[in-house]
């Protein structure tokens, strides 16, 4: 186990909690002087397209072109995945809207005709579902996590080019806060006017916050926010981290890092900060196979079964697999990382971009990539876990839908859990919210 070694203490939402597995990649093949990286750079420096356009970023710079309507029997068949085939060009997963649409796009755009209702908007609501209460969010809003109650406190990681840490108040009467809890840009980054990625994850471990940034070739940092005691609070290196969980078993608490490596660990994989250690400690917890292009998205389910993904060559798609939490244990214990491959596969069916825990068991946003980048989002569907009679194995169940998309016209912007429920955050024509969703009693 080798100790965290960088200490130093101290927009729009649209898009980031589904930050790309091809980030990384993206950034570290962009030019310092490009305008941009994709379409949601174009949209964030300059504002909304004009009405009947949408922004695009071509040859490093931004471009507004006439939507093009994906026809709906190509949605959910593009086989662009979570990282870039392209060098240089991000499929940023999640930051535009759900199709090659614009919800914003104004007058005569076809979303404005749509029936919208109050709370989930365009989007269908499967059985076995229903709604447990909303609330406003602010359009900055990048990342969510919430304390597990019984009073839910709501932080958010809020901004683009400076990325902090919020509380939103408490569920669901949210007051958002303009004062800043916590910086998440390490002091020599902040004032940067291009090259910040802030990622799209903010985890909660009942003492401490994790949320995390990458910039410009490959370079990454999570940082880590001691509600209690801020002057404990650090930054640590971190290239590539693409998602993170929190994990606790007997007497080791750790945030689980989806990167390219951890302090001076390197290679894709899975990554221990074990705060339960004093100093603050970090090791590699899985490694990714071979065919592995990219870091992808991460959830642990309530009764502690971890799902890990990457993206694979040569399409790019987002996979997953489930975990025991007893293979994650024997692997903090033994400081021997297993190998994320030989557990057990999700099938998803599709690609996705984003996954959250929801009660025992997972959901993933899926879908795919269409010609522009954009990701056009079929359902939100859930994976029941459990464990079996043989040690280290799982159970995954069959996938049970819980939002599905009518249309484009309402789009989820990120997905996080509030104890045993799923919170999503749903953005249409009508603003920006936060919704509960939970299992039909």
């Amino acid at each position: 186990m080798k100790h965290a070694d960088v200490k130093r203490v101290g927009a729009r939402t649209k898009s980031l909690m589904f930050a790309t597995a091809s980030l990384v990649l993206a950034v570290a093949t962009t030019g310092c002087g490009s305008e941009c990286v994709d379409a949601f750079d174009c949209r964030n420096d300059n504002g909304p397209a004009p009405a009947g356009q949408q922004w695009t970023c071509a040859e490093e710079t931004c471009e507004t072109r006439p939507i093009q309507q994906l026809p709906e029997e190509d949605a959910g068949t593009e086989p662009d995945a979570g990282t870039e085939p392209d060098a240089g060009t991000e499929p940023d997963a999640g930051t535009e809207p759900d199709a090659g649409t614009d919800p914003d796009a104004g007058t005569g755009h076809p979303c404005e005709s749509a029936a919208h209702d109050p709370v989930l908007g365009t989007l269908q609501l499967e059985a076995g579902f229903e709604t447990a209460g909303s609330a406003p969010m602010p359009d900055d809003v990048l990342a969510v996590a919430v304390t597990p109650g019984p009073t839910h406190t709501v932080y958010a990681v809020r901004g683009f080019m400076h990325a902090e840490i919020h509380s939103l108040g408490i569920w669901p009467d949210l007051t958002p806060s303009s004062e800043s809890l916590f910086d998440v840009l390490a002091p020599e980054d902040r004032g940067a006017t291009s090259g910040i990625y802030p990622n799209g994850f903010l985890v909660y471990d009942a003492e401490r916050l994790l949320a995390g940034y990458t910039k410009a070739g490959a370079v990454g940092t999570v940082s880590l926010f001691d509600i209690a005691t801020p002057g404990n609070s650090s930054y640590v290196n971190s290239p590539g981290n693409m998602s993170a969980v929190a994990f606790t078993a007997d007497a080791t608490s750790a945030f689980l890092i989806n990167s390219m490596g951890l302090s001076d660990v390197d290679g894709f994989g899975i990554y221990a900060l074990v705060t339960s250690a004093d100093p603050v400690a970090s090791e590699q917890v899985a490694s990714f196979p071979e065919t592995a292009g990219g870091n992808g998205f991460s959830a642990v389910a309530n009764n502690g079964i971890s799902v890990f993904g990457f993206a694979a060559a040569p399409d790019y798609t987002n996979v997953a697999y489930a975990v025991a939490p007893s293979v994650v244990s024997a692997a903090l214990s033994s400081g021997t990382p297993f190998a994320l491959d030989a557990q057990h596969p999700l099938e998803v069916g599709s690609n996705f971009n984003a996954a959250a825990t929801f009660g025992d068991g997972v959901v993933v946003k899926r879908g795919a990539y269409n010609a522009t980048y954009e990701f056009v989002t079929t359902d939100v569907s859930r994976y029941a876990l459990s464990e079996d009679a043989t040690p280290g194995s799982v159970t995954i169940g069959e996938r049970t839908p819980v939002l599905s998309f009518v249309d484009q016209c309402t789009y989820v912007t990120q997905m996080t859990h509030l104890g045993a429920d799923l919170l999503v955050g749903i953005e249409d024509m009508n603003g920006e919210r936060l919704v509960r969703i939970r299992t039909v009693q």
